[in-house]
């Protein structure tokens, strides 16, 4: 019976990603997936953080695949069988009922920021499959079609009972990790799932969504109305664009192939859980912003609408005894600023590294040595979350959301300038700038100001430009892009920053026997 060092459970873009680079390091690794490629997984869209995590981890460990998937122009020039879009900003726009022209309310309520780099748009089917063909690249064993049945961990190991086909078995293991997603196998086996009353953070979501093949183009829109100068710097159809409302939001992913990932998202204490079949509840909110219905309206879907229950949950543990969970097995958060796939790679640096300097060298595979590594994953899901929540609060009125905005962007650009790409296991250098104390305690202030001003009808122009003020010149240590500023009219195009990647350049690392 074969015994390997690592066994990954579940084959997205995170499991395999942390599998191959422990097979680069010279590790016995399994990958099981219980379905086979390609296969339909959510968490479609990259971010300056992710890009820059995925070029860290590439550099660091030499695999120069993982950079070739960082990006969309590296994606193209490379990966000509991997289907993705561009990711050029993030496009805002508050919508209200009825709204059929952008100044239909007065001023063009939109606000974008450009990203530093053209960052990927991922269809999953095909970067998960390619994920899993650079893991076998590496030397990592795979297995799909393969069920984990159960996991008995022992002192001198774990026990895995696997199941493909006909056929069971089991496989030994040294460590085991659970990348399977939100129906975690050792969540399930550990009665660890949070959700619902027993989850103690204010953003309560769900979401209906499908892919769409060919929908109309919201720049043709905005150009039916020759009043508003467009300002965008590039085409919105290389963006993620968000289409606001009071309650929810709308999101647009674009692919190249002409796929555009769509989905509802809405604040359950405003659209309370119903009985309602997915798409006929879709459309009913979706006739009610004609903006976007005439860009949805009779194209072609290219799978059955998902309806989900609240997103959000997370697990008691992250971590034990010879197991970690990645973040999608960890928790589940929201879609708001995309954050998924950042935290993944985030949590694959830090805990490879502690894989191979703690762990493995001293074959001591305790609980304890992973305690600061459950402690960053729940820091940053309790701070997005709360973050995610004002912004849903914030779709009532136009004059706060267009600031509030911006924590998400100062959290991001702060840690990467601050070096955060470079830094594994740091509790100092979190997600949004989680791990940044003075950052967290200036962005809860401002939350605490975000939930009052929701139960209002209309918040004052001195609210409104206070918090604008606060952007400006309290959040001047993380402002790097002049968020805030009246000259800047909502759109703020690329700027070039330093973003430091690394401390130092990668040294060369062992590599075990």
């Amino acid at each position: 019976m074969k015994k390997y060092d690592v066994t990954v459970i579940g084959s997205g873009m995170g499991g395999s990603a942390c599998a191959l680079v422990l097979a680069k390091l010279g590790y016995e690794v399994l990958l099981i997936e219980r379905g086979t490629h390609r296969r339909f997984a959510l968490g479609e869209s990259g971010t300056p953080a992710l890009s820059r995590k995925m070029r860290y981890i590439s550099r660091k460990y030499d695999i120069p695949e993982i950079d070739q998937m960082s990006t969309y122009d590296s994606i193209i020039a490379t990966q000509k069988d991997v289907v993705c879009g561009p990711k050029e900003l993030f496009q805002y726009f508050v919508h209200k009922e009825g709204q059929t022209t952008p100044d239909q309310y007065g001023p063009f309520p939109e606000v974008i920021v450009q990203t530093p780099e053209v960052d990927a748009q991922y269809n999953r089917a095909y970067s998960d499959e390619r994920m899993v063909h650079i893991a076998i690249k590496y030397g990592v064993e795979y297995s799909d079609k393969t069920s984990v049945e159960d996991i008995v961990f022992k002192k001198e190991c774990a026990e895995l009972d696997c199941k493909k086909g006909e056929e069971s078995y089991t496989v030994l293991t040294d460590f085991v990790i659970d990348a399977t997603g939100f129906n975690s196998v050792i969540g399930r086996k550990f009665d660890l799932k949070l959700e619902g009353d027993a989850l103690d953070t204010p953003l309560k979501s769900r979401c209906i969504f499908t892919h769409f093949k060919d929908i109309g183009a919201f720049d043709d829109t905005i150009k039916k109305h020759p009043a508003y100068a467009d300002r965008s710097p590039v085409p919105r159809s290389r963006a993620t664009q968000h289409h606001c409302f009071d309650g929810g939001w709308i999101w647009f992913i674009p692919f190249d192939n002409g796929v555009t990932s769509v989905g509802v998202n809405l604040d359950i204490d405003l659209y309370p859980m119903n009985d309602k079949e997915a798409s006929a509840e879709f459309w009913g909110i979706i006739d009610k912003y004609p903006m976007v219905s005439e860009l949805l309206k009779g194209r072609e879907t290219l799978m059955p609408f998902i309806k989900t229950k609240r997103l959000q949950f997370i697990n008691k543990e992250l971590a034990g005894d010879r197991w970690a969970m990645l973040p999608a097995s960890a928790y589940g958060l929201d879609a708001w600023f995309s954050t998924g796939l950042a935290a993944t790679f985030m949590s694959v640096h830090r805990l490879v590294d502690i894989l191979h300097t703690q762990m493995f060298p001293k074959k001591h595979f305790e609980r304890k040595l992973l305690l600061d590594y459950e402690k960053a994953i729940k820091t940053e899901y309790f701070h997005v979350a709360k973050m995610v929540d004002g912004m849903y609060k914030t779709f009532k009125h136009f004059e706060i959301f267009k600031n509030y905005c911006f924590f998400c962007f100062m959290g991001t650009e702060s840690y990467l300038e601050k070096g955060g790409a470079g830094k594994a296991m740091d509790l100092k250098h979190l997600l949004l700038s989680a791990g940044d104390k003075e950052f967290v305690k200036k962005f809860e202030a401002i939350y605490n100001k975000v939930i009052e001003y929701s139960k209002l009808d209309v918040v004052s122009q001195d609210d409104a430009e206070a918090l604008a003020k606060f952007i400006r010149e309290d959040m001047k240590p993380f402002n790097f892009r002049k968020y805030g500023d009246p000259d800047m009219h909502g759109v703020y195009p690329r700027r070039v920053m330093h973003m430091y990647e690394y401390d130092e350049e990668p040294a060369e690392l062992a590599v075990i026997g």
